[in-house]
């Protein structure tokens, strides 16, 4: 019987470049071949050959087995991406962002054919339709609510990152090369998933970002639609909001409002390492909640100015940074009970080891040990 040989699956050569941030003419460029050859590439009409295929390959930095993965269907429709950025995000890093998700959901899904990934638990919030500003007395509900419905009480959240996790949020990190995006979020195959970015990384940055997008994911991912979002000052708008529930969800009022007896610079070092949240978040804090008059929260700024501290805070460099697990986790319990190994991930996956690391919050070399570097040793001999 004659076996058929694996077609290679077109759409995996585009996403492959989108997810890369790069253009059709800057791979032709790269093959030194036609930009309208690499179009008939991606839409199945014609096949790369296999030396073609190893060079796109190469350049695109999947490996060779990825283009012969099949595309998964989607269980349902995703919510629009979520972007934390000041500015408007590049088109071609929004759109590499959207094909990384979705091959980390497939990563997702390898996953869970061999683990139980923790169950989403999630209180259901009721977004206000039609409402030009959601007020602050609105978000102040919703924040307390996740810590009732996750029972974490009123107290300093002492680990954010896990609890979110523990909860059925997906954490990863992808690196985008764009310093204004700290982190993203998308509900995608039933999923809610949180991208934290790399770039100036500390643990209270690590743990705001967590909480915006924890915001974004309840109060606006079954409400607006990515057509919506481009919409400059809708966006502005749902920006300011998850800003303020993570403030909230942070530094609840009735038990964050105690501990602020003193507008001294040191005193709110003092609160940070007991809140972990940055200075400037709880002098923002004490301007929502009115805990300070003007001319206090205006002299806290001038010290902040005047010491540095909006670059760069005291603590930065000696908290912590929480990182996820779960993935960790179940990737110990496959490879200690050899049910799959290293290059079983990346082939099944599609994905370099590298960067599956990164997905996975996975310290570096953990998949990929380096090689010893002396190719001479000592001979073993005795000694007369």
């Amino acid at each position: 019987m004659k076996i058929e040989a694996k077609k290679v699956v077109a759409y995996r050569i585009k996403q492959a470049r989108v997810s890369r941030s790069m253009s059709t003419l800057e791979l032709a460029e790269r093959l030194d071949i036609s930009k309208q050859a690499v179009s008939q590439y991606e839409l199945g009409k014609i096949e790369p050959s296999k030396a073609a295929l190893n060079l796109i390959s190469s350049i695109l930095k999947y490996p060779v087995s990825y283009f012969y993965k099949p595309v998964l269907s989607e269980k349902s429709a995703e919510s629009a991406v979520f972007f934390r950025s000041g500015k408007t995000t590049r088109v071609k890093s929004y759109n590499a962002a959207k094909e990384k998700i979705k091959l980390f959901s497939e990563i997702n899904e390898y996953l869970r054919k061999f683990v139980d990934l923790p169950v989403i638990n999630l209180p259901k919030i009721e977004y206000p339709e039609f409402e030009e500003l959601l007020d602050n007395e609105k978000i102040e509900e919703f924040a307390l609510s996740v810590r009732n419905h996750w029972g974490l009480g009123l107290n300093p959240i002492n680990n954010l990152i896990g609890t979110i996790e523990k909860n059925g949020i997906i954490i990863s990190r992808m690196n985008l090369g764009l310093s204004k995006i700290e982190g993203f979020s998308i509900w995608h195959n039933n999923s809610p998933l949180i991208f934290l970015c790399t770039d100036k990384e500390s643990n209270v940055r690590v743990r705001f970002s967590a909480s915006h997008e924890l915001g974004h994911l309840l109060m606006h991912a079954d409400f607006f639609t990515e057509e919506e979002l481009k919409n400059k000052d809708l966006h502005e708008r749902l920006e300011s909001e998850a800003n303020s529930f993570a403030g909230a969800f942070l530094l609840p009022e009735e038990t964050f409002s105690k501990d602020v007896y003193s507008t001294s610079i040191d005193h709110f070092i003092q609160l940070k390492s007991k809140w972990k949240t940055s200075i400037a978040t709880m002098i923002y804090r004490c301007e929502t909640l009115g805990l300070l008059t003007p001319n206090q929260i205006k002299y806290l700024k001038d010290q902040m100015t005047v010491r540095g501290y909006w670059r760069k805070e005291p603590l930065d460099n000696t908290m912590s940074i929480e990182k996820p697990v779960a993935h960790k986790q179940a990737l110990d319990l496959l490879f200690n009970n050899k049910i799959i190994t290293a290059y079983d991930f990346m082939e099944e996956t599609g994905v370099n080891l590298d960067e599956l690391e990164e997905y996975c919050f996975l310290e570096k070399g953990r998949l990929t040990p380096s090689e010893k570097s002396n190719i001479v040793n000592l001979r073993l001999y005795e000694f007369q």
